[in-house]
C-alpha cells in the first residue's frame, strides 16, 4: 500500500469514527460509553489536530484527507454541543410557587455545616444527596431546621459495599412523604411517595452504577434505564441525581413525557463531573428529570466546585403547569 493511500484509509477510518461517536447507535457500548461522556474534549482535540496536520509544511497535501477526517469529527461534536445549548421548551419566569431541586454527589467528604449552607444560599426545597452517609444528611437537617428550614429525610444505602447510599431532604412545603420502596439501584436510591398524591409530586432520589470498567456495563445499563423508566412511569415525577450517563447514552435514551431540565433551557453541555474541569469540558452526568406534563422547567445551573467533591452540584427551579 503506498504512503498516499495509508493516509486515505486512515483519514476514512478516523472520520467514520469520529462522526460515529457524535451519533449515539453505539452509545451504550464500552469503550464508546465512555468517550461519548466527554464530547467537548473530543471535538476540540479533533479540531486541534486538524489544526496541526493543516499546518504542517510540505505535507500538506498528502495529509489532507487526514485532516478532513478530524475536521469533520470535530464539527460533528460541535454540532451536537450546538443542539444541547439551544432551549427545547419555552421562556418561564419565577415564581413563588417554584420548587427548587439541588443534586448534589458529595463523594461522602462534604461535611454538614457545608452542605446546609449551599442549600440554604440557593433556598432549595428538595435536596438530593448521592453518595452521602445517612448521618451526614441527619447533620445537615438538623442545621437546616436550626435556620428555620425542616426537612424530612429519606435514605437508602443499597446494596453495595463501601459507598455511601443516598439521601433525600424535603421541605415540608413540597409537601408530607411517606417511606416507599426504594428504587433498586446498585449504589442505592430513594423513592418517596407523598401522603396527599392530588397535592404532592413523587420525588425519586437516584444513584446509578457508573460505567467505569467492562464488567460493569451490564449494571450501569440496568440502573440508568430504571431510572428513566420509573420518571417515565410516575405521574408527576421529580428524579434527580448521580445517572452516570449523558443524554448520548441509550439509558435516558427514552424518557416518555419526562424532560430533563438542563436540556430544556439549553444547559446540557455544561457537565458536572469531575468538579476539577471547567462545565464545559466535564461531562454532564448529574440530572434532574421532571414529567414535562406537569413541570415547567424555569432555569438549571452546574454551581461552583464545593467541599472537595468530585462533582459539582447541580440546581434546577421547577414550577406546576
Amino acid at each position: 500500500m503506498t504512503a498516499s493511500r495509508a493516509v486515505l484509509v486512515a483519514g476514512i477510518v478516523v472520520g467514520v469514527v469520529l462522526v460515529a461517536l457524535a451519533v449515539p447507535v453505539l452509545a451504550g457500548v464500552y469503550p464508546v460509553a465512555q468517550l461519548v461522556s466527554f464530547r467537548a474534549p473530543l471535538g476540540l482535540g479533533a479540531l486541534c489536530v486538524a489544526i496541526v496536520l493543516g499546518s504542517l509544511p510540505g505535507t500538506r497535501r498528502a495529509l489532507l484527507p487526514l485532516t478532513l477526517a478530524f475536521a469533520v469529527g470535530a464539527l460533528a461534536q460541535g454540532a451536537v454541543l450546538a443542539w444541547r445549548s439551544v432551549p427545547h421548551g419555552p421562556r418561564t419566569s419565577a415564581g413563588p410557587d417554584d420548587v427548587v431541586v439541588l443534586s448534589f454527589n458529595t463523594a461522602d467528604v462534604v461535611p454538614p455545616t457545608e452542605l446546609a449552607r449551599l442549600a440554604s444560599a440557593h433556598h432549595a426545597d428538595v435536596i438530593v444527596l448521592p453518595e452521602t452517609s445517612e448521618p451526614t444528611a441527619q447533620a445537615t437537617a438538623d442545621l437546616l431546621a436550626a435556620q428555620g428550614r425542616p426537612m424530612q429525610v429519606r435514605f437508602d444505602a443499597g446494596p453495595a459495599t463501601g459507598v455511601a447510599g443516598t439521601a433525600l431532604l424535603v421541605s415540608p412545603g413540597v409537601g408530607s412523604y411517606v417511606t416507599s420502596e426504594p428504587v433498586d439501584t446498585r449504589f442505592g436510591s430513594v423513592r418517596a411517595d407523598p401522603a396527599d398524591p392530588t397535592r404532592s409530586p413523587i420525588l425519586v432520589a437516584a444513584h446509578t452504577m457508573p460505567p467505569g470498567h467492562r464488567s460493569t456495563m451490564v449494571a450501569w445499563r440496568h440502573d440508568t434505564a430504571l431510572v428513566a423508566r420509573t420518571c417515565a412511569t410516575t405521574p408527576g415525577a421529580i428524579v434527580a441525581g448521580d445517572l452516570n450517563a449523558t443524554l448520548d447514552h441509550p439509558g435516558l435514551g427514552d424518557l416518555g413525557p419526562c424532560v430533563d431540565a438542563a436540556q430544556e433551557v439549553g444547559r446540557a453541555s455544561h457537565g458536572s463531573w469531575p468538579s476539577s474541569a471547567p462545565t464545559l469540558l466535564a461531562a454532564p452526568i448529574d440530572h434532574v428529570l421532571v414529567d414535562g406534563r406537569t413541570w415547567r422547567v424555569v432555569s438549571f445551573d452546574v454551581l461552583p466546585a464545593t467541599g472537595g467533591s468530585d462533582h459539582r452540584p447541580i440546581l434546577a427551579t421547577i414550577q406546576r403547569r
